[in-house]
Parts: C-alpha cells; structure tokens; sequence
C-alpha cells in the first residue's frame, strides 16, 4: 500500500495527511528551515513535462500562467505561487510531496518522521520565497505609483492655474479617483481568482468594499491576470495624462466647450483609459 503523505497548501498553513494512519498534521511557520533546490526542482518538472508530452506554452495554459513563468521554473530563476503547486502535481500526475522533494519518493509503508519535517520545511520556504518574489514586486510597484501620483498632482495643479475653479474642482476629482482605484489595483488585488471562477460563468468580482461587475465578460484565471494589468496600466495613465490632456484641449478648443462639457470628456477619458483596456483584455484572453 501507498502511503505516500498528501500535501495540502495555502499561503498561511500546510497540512500533512499520512494516507495509511489518517493522521493529520498542522504546520506553519520559520520553525523549519530546509533549501529548496531551484535548479532541481526546475529540472524535476521538465522531465515530468516532457514525459507527458506538453510543450511549456501548454503547460502554463494549464495553469492559467505564461509560458514566460514556466520557462522560468525550469531553468530555475524561480518557484511557482504556493497556490499553484497542487494543480501542478496533478498536471504531471506526481503528489505535492514529490515536487518538494524534486524527484519520486519510495512507495514504502512508512516514510520517515525526518523526512515528513524536510517536506514541511520545503512547503515553508517554497512559500517564504513567494512572498519575498511579491515583496520586491510591490516595492518596485509603490515607486511607480508614487511617482505617477506625483506627476499627476503637478499636471492637476498646473491645470488649476488655467481653469476655473469649478472646472479645476472636477479634474481633482477625477485624479483622486483615479490614485484610489489604482492603489487597489497596484497592491489589493488578487493576483488569481478562486478556483470556481473557471467551472461557472461569473462576471461579478468582489474584494472586501471593492465590486467590480463586466457584463458579458467571463472572469476565469485565464484572463484575470491581464485584466489586473490593464487596469493597473489604464488607471495610472489616466492618473498622469488627464491633466495634461486637458491642459492641451483647453489650448485647442474654444473655452465655452470645455466650460460646458467637461463632465463629458472626462467620462470620455475614463472609457479611454479603463473601461477599453479592461474589455479588451478580458476578451483576448478569455
């Protein structure tokens, strides 16, 4: 008999199930500390891909990944999100404890107490080393922000010394609106969706306060992603641009068209900058 431990994981806790005694164990934590070879690990996978004839484009279309992420893997810069290590398993038809291990375990009657702690220590830092990934990836993306808040704010000021103070009034609006939904974009949203997205038709997404519903948009793992980054892109273009924007139609158009249709051509510059970028990329990659 096979007693080989199922794996089960989450960012916050991995849970060990001895398959022949039904014991179940809770662990989590730095109390546990063994390397994860990246290297192995990533030629571990490519064997199993090739063994089951995928290509790494195939392979990340199973994953709702890029092919970009794969390749990464194997060549072993990188380790997949936590998340993605039981479908994984289940792709290339390996258990989780196999992929922390970067080879097949012995199909014996009893595995090893030491063993069991190196798989748990290895499902910990496989998960430490995501959250390190999401830590330089967030303060790369605070500076981005910052600075398009920065620019944004100067533009809207600028404008202010051109506009009336109503119209002013209307384009700071606009920019606070534009810097809160894009600080939720740039570091509150999910980076994927729960797995019932990709079984169901859903069109709805909702973050704590936040909603967000595209009609006859279906919202799955595989165009979540790009949705997140062209709305991320669209919010902080409009944050830098719209002033600016406007600036220039002011300069062009007569003054009584701005004065009288300015709500307009904002509501323009949203559909510009969010509202088409989010469509499009949910349909191209739907």
């Amino acid at each position: 008999m096979t007693t080989l431990p199922t794996v089960y994981l989450d960012s916050t806790e991995i849970i060990l199930k001895q398959k022949a005694s039904g014991d179940i164990i809770f662990l989590g934590g730095d109390f546990l500390n063994f390397e994860m070879d990246k290297e192995k690990f990533g030629e571990f996978i490519t064997a199993l891909r090739k063994e089951k004839g995928f290509t790494q484009k195939e392979l990340a279309e199973k994953l709702f990944v890029s092919d970009k992420a794969v390749s990464k893997w194997e060549r072993g810069q990188s380790l997949p999100d936590i998340t993605l290590l039981n479908p994984l398993a289940d792709i290339l038809d390996v258990t989780p404890a196999e992929l922390l291990n970067c080879g097949r375990l012995e199909q014996s009657e009893n595995i090893a107490p030491e063993q069991v702690d190196e798989l748990v220590g290895k499902a910990i830092n496989f998960s430490d080393e995501d959250e390190k990934a999401k830590h330089l990836t967030n303060t790369k993306g605070i500076l981005i922000y910052l600075l398009c808040v920065i620019v944004g704010a100067v533009g809207a000021t600028f404008c202010g010394l051109v506009y009336l103070e109503s119209i002013n009034i209307v384009i700071w609006t606009f920019e606070w609106l534009f810097a809160i939904f894009g600080a939720y974009f740039m570091f509150f949203a999910k980076e994927r969706l729960p797995e019932y997205y990709d079984s169901n038709k859903i069109s709805l997404y909702g973050h704590g306060a936040f909603r967000m519903n595209l009609p006859g948009v279906t919202l799955n793992n595989r165009n979540w992603p790009y949705i997140v980054k062209s709305a991320r892109t669209g919010l902080l273009s409009g944050l830098v641009s719209t002033p600016f924007l406007f600036l220039l139609a002011y300069w062009i158009l007569p003054g009584h068209i701005i004065d009288n249709w300015i709500k307009l051509l904002f509501l323009i510059a949203a559909i510009a900058f969010i509202v088409v970028p989010i469509y499009w990329a949910a349909y191209k990659h739907k």
